[in-house]
Parts: structure tokens; C-alpha cells; sequence
């Protein structure tokens, strides 16, 4: 078993994030301890960092986009990438399957030390091993189980009309996924974008905010609106975009996480009698999945930078804070 010290990313609050030496964690029974090959920056990360999303624990290591060799035990050896939700196993949510929303959960690189340094622990429940996988791409597991989640919650079927809003991973993602659902689907974005690019080139069409009512009241039953919207922009003002372009007794999939309060007229959601579903994370049978369809092709996360080492993931943070930055993965 490895002790001692590593070298890990830091966060003590907003804009406050460093380098530093800090313990190996010693895994608890049924745990083990994982060696990080490499961690994606995600959202949540980019929130903690700027301030926007308060941490729940201080300091924090960040990082659950994470993919790693597992030392000792059963898997030994053997490449992973790890759920991000360690629950308790035993309460009323976890008995029923719930365990996403174990109230006793710990969830890694949340309010439990993450993948943002040389090793982490997590329980050997939670790992799924992937092998044969550039463990760069490993990383967009995560956030590829939790667009199907959402997915899961409430399908869309392929005769939906179906809108995007926003440029960043969590649409790429799910634009693929509705691609090959054979789902018609449309991308949302601020002129501007410097991402817009990326969804020209996997085919998806692109609508800036101003070319959206004419779209919609050409396109859809009595220009009433989208079947279904996917909000993944990460700000939170665009939940009145969503309601606004969604048809009466449509769904709106609600993905961001930005931290702050989200204000919405739920009056005109109400007259509309619109579903908003909320989602957040992906469960075992999801990350089987999203192991699958990356292995196969079916979906090809994109990554725009890659830095390597832990002493330069201060360095990563910031390049992920560009427009032009789909993904930013931290080779450690």
C-alpha cells in the first residue's frame, strides 16, 4: 500500500486554488486506493473556482472526471474510471436504488477530496474498469453517464423537434447521443460562440438566439414550440429561454449546475403545464452504458487541450476558463 505525501490541486475559495503537498487518503474497508492517470475540468470545477458556486468543503481537492489504475485488491492493476457518488449503502433512498441520492453520500471532488492529484480513493463499488481506452478520453465517462440519466428520466422519442441551449460538453454530448437516436434536434447559441464550430463539424444545425422565434414558428405545430428542450448552457438565466421556446405539456431537461439561483417565470410553465426534470449524475447501469458507446465510437468526446502534470492543472484551470475550450484534461 503506498503512504506519504503527494502533490494535489488545491481549492481554499474563490479564485484561490494551489499546489500543494498534501497525505495520500488511506482507503477505508471496501475501498481502494486509485493512481489518477488523468481528470477532466468540468463545470462544477470552473463554479468552485470562480466563486459562483460556494464550496461545501474547504479546502478541497476538485476533480471527478477522473480515470485511474487501481492499486491492490481484487481489481489490481486494472484501468478505471469511478463513479462520483459514494453512498451509504443502507438508508431508505440507497434500499430502493436511489443511491444517487443518498443523504449520507460522499461525492468525489464535491464535498470529498477528488481526482485533481496524484491518487484518490474511492469505494471499489464505484469503479468501472475500462480498458483499451486512451485514459484522456476515459475522463468524459462521467459526464456522458449523467446526459444518460437524463435521458433515462424521460426518453425522447425520434419524432420529437428538439432544442440544445448551449455550446459546451454537456451539448456535445447529448447532441451525439440524439444523433444517433435518429433524433432531429437544433443547437442553440449566442452569437459568437466561439464553440459553435465544433457542432457544425459532427453536422448538428446551429441557431443563434435572434433566428429562434422565426425558426420555431416555421418549424413547429403551430409555432408553438420545441418537443423538448436540453438547458446545458450553465447559466442560470436561461431557464426563461426554456420555458419560453418549449410547447405547452412539452419537457424541459434541466442539466446546468452553475451555483447560483435560477430565476424563472413559472407562471407562463405553469399555464404551459410544462414537465421540468432536473438531473444530475449517472448511476452503475449508465456508466456501463457510456463505457460502451465511447468504445465504439458511437460517441467521440472532444478534448481541446490536454496539460500534462499536476503541477500544471492550476495552469489547465485557467485555459478551461476560454471560450474556445470544449474540454481541458489534466494528464497526471
Amino acid at each position: 500500500m503506498t503512504h506519504g505525501t503527494q502533490r494535489a490541486l488545491v481549492l481554499h475559495g474563490p479564485m484561490d486554488a494551489r499546489i500543494e503537498e498534501v497525505d495520500i487518503p488511506k482507503p477505508p474497508e471496501g475501498w481502494v486506493l486509485v493512481k489518477t492517470l488523468a481528470v477532466g475540468i468540468c463545470g462544477t470545477d470552473k463554479a468552485f473556482y470562480r466563486g459562483t458556486y460556494p464550496l461545501f468543503k474547504r479546502p478541497l481537492i476538485p476533480g471527478h472526471e477522473v480515470s485511474g489504475v487501481v492499486i491492490g485488491g481484487d481489481l489490481d492493476g486494472r484501468f478505471v474510471v469511478s463513479e462520483i457518488n459514494f453512498p451509504c449503502g443502507k438508508c431508505h433512498f440507497c434500499r430502493q436504488g436511489l443511491y444517487t441520492h443518498c443523504p449520507y453520500r460522499k461525492t468525489l471532488g464535491i464535498d470529498f477530496d477528488g481526482g485533481f492529484a496524484e491518487y484518490f480513493i474511492a469505494p471499489i463499488t464505484a469503479l468501472h474498469t475500462i480498458d483499451g481506452i486512451d485514459p484522456v478520453v476515459a475522463t468524459q465517462v462521467e459526464p456522458l453517464a449523467a446526459v444518460l440519466n437524463d435521458l433515462e428520466q424521460y426518453p425522447i422519442t425520434p419524432s420529437m423537434n428538439v432544442a440544445i441551449i448551449g455550446t459546451g460538453n454537456l451539448a456535445y454530448l447529448t447532441a451525439q447521443v440524439l444523433r444517433a437516436m435518429g433524433v432531429n434536434y437544433v443547437v442553440i447559441a449566442r452569437r459568437g460562440s466561439a464553440k459553435a464550430r465544433y457542432f457544425r463539424a459532427i453536422g448538428a444545425e446551429i441557431l443563434f438566439e435572434d433566428e429562434v422565434n422565426d425558426y420555431i414558428a416555421r418549424n413547429t405545430p403551430e409555432g408553438q414550440g420545441f418537443d423538448a428542450t436540453f438547458e446545458v448552457s450553465g447559466n442560470a438565466e436561461v431557464i426563461n429561454t426554456a420555458i419560453n421556446i418549449t410547447r405547452p405539456r412539452g419537457f424541459i431537461h434541466l442539466k446546468s449546475t452553475p451555483g447560483s439561483q435560477f430565476k424563472a417565470d413559472l407562471t407562463k410553465a405553469v399555464v404551459k403545464e410544462l414537465r421540468i426534470v432536473g438531473s444530475r449524475c449517472g448511476t452503475f447501469r449508465e456508466f456501463k452504458r457510456a463505457i460502451e458507446l465511447i468504445r465504439n465510437g458511437t460517441v467521440k468526446p472532444l478534448i481541446t487541450s490536454v496539460v500534462n502534470g499536476i503541477d500544471n492543472s492550476l495552469q489547465a484551470l485557467e485555459r478551461s476558463l476560454k471560450g474556445d475550450e470544449m474540454k481541458v484534461v489534466v494528464r497526471i
